[in-house]
């Protein structure tokens, strides 16, 4: 379960818009980063005219000449965006004193420094041996004794490579691993003692999962993978004995490369999304199954858990225990939307755990409300008497013990329950968990608006007692920490759908509830996915960058969100809900703020990025008077276009019809199709390579321009899906830093 909380990290970061993309290497990225800077740290002589409203404007790697800001401003944010994002790459030494963990710039990732830190001091030493071999790894990264470091990469001219280091030595020996015969494949991940490997053959119908045994080369198949059904990362016992495998629904393949074709009505991924795929038909609810082998068995198929057989619920991913006994399986509720014939599995409503043994029999169900978020949640064993979740609750992301010592007894008499350990607000990174084997110690990556990311470790067995406390690692980001100025507040609104809670961050000495200030509503990516405390300065994300710069942010998680439970995060599908329902709940909480006297129309602003964008460009396309200034990123702006080109399956879960059936409701969906009723000066952020396509965005700035509102298109070359890692970040900030400055007047 491990391996895929890292997926789900950067899975995460791509959903959150926060897709990276290298920049020149070497000399010329430096050439290009102080070309990019200079509107930040250049002098009088850079002071130009600011754009035209209505341009267009192409950005390069010479950047702009933008006006400077105050030498305190630049100075403030040149700190603050130089964030450095820390991740645990490997498992604990025998000894559980050393672990390697990775320090990266958000703004450059691939600039990536590795490092030993001793959980013991904090102190961090340069893995120097780690850095030119250490490319693309299976991890998490394994020590085989107390200097010597094990894993396996894909090199860069195509095989496999297991890679054994001595830090203390710094010698290395390989040990290449691949097809003689021509293959396309993929290897899927590595047993902990390196005994064996699972990989993942290519195949035009159905792709073939094989077990691969070392030292001898033999592969035993394990599975076939029909279209359109994925597999989980593998999931291990300690001695690599025995492993899980799941089979679950996934999505639609190739959805970031667009192409001229039309998506297929008849594609089951579309059917299921409309509800309209008979279960008995339905490959996500027909071979959603979780497989375990027992390799030390002569038979090693141990143990078959198919969902048509067992409840019904689809499959999700899979943990063992260190010594191979027991399973714990996440596992899927799928959604039924009212009006619909059958049940969605691709697009699930919410999720649970079960834990079984390889007899079969299950041992325990845990259905807690913290791990009800279909993506925010996870779970793996904690040593052999617990279980450790990640899941999103409310407005935050924090970790949860689940005592086994009942878990043997049939589950009517279990009367285990799932106990919080005690974090502050915020969001535990879950690309960044780390447990010792006998998971008295975890490690984790942890922020929020006032806590910078740092890495933080936990005595589980002093905090279930009431006596710890987490204990700070690093201080890696202590200089962003001091220039971050903000104050954050709890505040709660009453809209048509129910009462919302969620957080206002305003700059640091500002009184609360505020009075008639400049607030900027936003919204994250998605829909789904949780909108929790976390730390973040990126425009597409700026909860510590526009407070910093005297602008309020408001943080509200609406329809479509996890961490309120499945109703409110299967909303947007119910009824004609997409594309008004939270629009509508975001034009209830800006009155209600009005009524207050928080702020007044003239100083309300609304942001984000993907599915952010498309939210900031449809409230101002339907409540033209109701936001002062807008500045939609990587937007979605055509539901027609994206139904044809791009994420078919989910525009047809969230309106239940087709284009082809229903395109008025596309329409009235696409703010493209309603920007005439744009009354708002809007400022507008998108890649030339972002997958959702920079024409469209295009035509909505040329709409707005034509009735004469203040626009301005900012086109950013070479950058996809989101401005994260590509080296404008300090452009693009001051650019949304001063349009809101112009527009939304103290």
């Amino acid at each position: 379960m491990a391996n895929s909380w890292r997926n789900f990290s950067f899975l995460r970061r791509l959903n959150l818009n926060r897709r990276f993309f290298k920049l020149p290497t070497g000399a010329g990225k430096k050439a290009a980063w102080r070309s990019l800077s200079l509107g930040l740290v250049g002098a009088a002589a850079l002071v130009t005219a600011a754009p035209a409203p209505g341009e267009i404007i192409s950005v390069g790697l010479d950047g702009l000449d933008l006006p400077p800001m105050t030498e305190a401003d630049q100075a403030r944010l040149e700190t603050l965006l130089n964030v450095q994002q820390l991740d645990v790459l490997s498992t604990f030494s025998p000894d559980r004193t050393t672990l390697v963990v990775a320090v990266s710039s958000r703004m450059f990732p691939e600039e990536r420094r590795l490092h030993f830190l001793n959980i013991r001091t904090g102190e961090l030493s340069d893995a120097l041996a780690l850095e030119y071999d250490l490319i693309s790894p299976d991890l998490p990264l394994r020590w085989i004794d107390n200097d010597t470091l094990r894993y396996v990469q894909q090199d860069a001219y195509g095989p496999w490579e297991i890679i054994t280091l001595n830090r203390e030595t710094e010698i290395a020996s390989r040990t290449r691993v691949y097809p003689t015969q021509p293959e396309d494949g993929e290897v899927l991940g590595m047993a902990p003692d390196f005994s064996k490997f699972a990989v993942r053959v290519y195949g035009e119908t159905e792709d073939i999962i094989y077990i691969v045994f070392l030292p001898s080369l033999r592969r035993l198949e394990v599975a076939r993978l029909p279209e359109n059904l994925e597999i989980r990362s593998p999931a291990w016992s300690a001695n690599g004995s025995q492993v899980a495998l799941v089979m679950a629904s996934g999505e639609e393949r190739r959805l970031y490369d667009r192409t001229p074709n039309a998506a297929s009505l008849v594609n089951p991924v579309v059917q299921d999304a409309l509800g309209r795929l008979d279960p008995g038909d339905n490959p996500f609810y027909q071979h959603s199954t979780v497989r375990v082998f027992d390799f030390s068995r002569p038979e090693p198929l141990r143990l078959e858990l198919a969902a048509s057989a067992h409840g019904g619920d689809p499959f999700a991913g899979a943990s063992l225990s260190a010594d191979g006994r027991r399973l714990l399986v996440k596992r899927y509720r799928p959604s039924l939307v009212v009006g619909r014939s059958y049940p969605s599995y691709a697009f699930p409503e919410s999720a649970y755990f079960e834990l079984y043994d390889l007899e079969g029999t299950r041992l325990d169900t845990i259905a807690a409300d913290p791990l009800r978020g279909p993506t925010e949640s996870a779970g793996q064993f904690l040593g052999d008497d617990r279980l450790l979740f990640w899941g999103a609750e409310g407005l935050n992301r924090h970790l949860y013990v689940y005592d086994l010592s009942d878990g043997q007894r049939p589950v009517s008499e279990s009367q285990s329950t799932l106990i919080p350990l005690p974090l502050p607000l915020g969001s535990v990174d879950p690309g960044s968990i780390v447990a010792t084997e006998n998971g008295n110690t975890i490690v984790y990556g942890f922020s929020s608006v006032t806590q910078p990311p740092e890495l933080f470790t936990i005595d589980v067995a002093a905090m279930l007692a009431g006596e710890g406390t987490p204990r700070s690692l690093t201080a890696i980001n202590a200089a962003v920490a001091e220039s971050n100025r903000v104050r954050v507040d709890a505040v709660n609104f009453t809209t048509g759908q129910g009462d919302r809670q969620g957080f206002l961050i305003q700059p640091a000495g500002s009184p609360f509830p505020p009075q008639r200030i400049p607030i900027v509503l936003w919204q994250q990516g998605g829909p789904g996915f949780s909108m929790t405390h976390e730390f973040a300065t990126e425009v597409e994300m700026p909860l510590n960058l526009l407070p910093n710069f005297g602008l309020a942010v408001l943080v509200v998680p609406l329809s479509g969100r996890e961490g309120f439970g499945p109703e409110l995060y299967s909303a947007l599908a119910d009824g004609q809900n997409f594309g008004h329902i939270d629009i509508q709940e975001g034009a209830d909480i800006i009155g209600q703020m009005i009524q207050r006297g928080w702020t007044t129309t003239a100083q309300v602003g609304v942001t984000g990025c993907s599915y952010g964008g498309y939210y900031a460009a449809q409230l101002i396309a339907q409540f033209p008077q109701l936001v002062a200034a807008a500045n939609p990123q990587c937007s979605l702006l055509d539901t027609l276009t994206e139904w044809q080109l791009g994420y078919s399956s989910l525009l047809s879960y969230l309106v239940g019809q087709t284009p082809m059936e229903a395109p008025s409701s596309y329409i009235q969906a696409s703010p493209l199709y309603n920007a005439e009723a744009i009354r708002t000066p809007t400022l507008l952020f998108h890649g030339s390579d972002d997958f959702l396509q920079v024409d469209v965005a295009r035509n909505f700035h040329d709409v707005i321009d034509l009735a004469d509102i203040p626009v301005t298109l900012y086109e950013f070359e070479g950058v996809g899906h989101s401005l994260y890692g590509s080296g404008y970040q300090p452009q693009a900030a001051q650019l949304q830093i001063e349009f809101f400055r112009q527009y939304l007047r103290p």
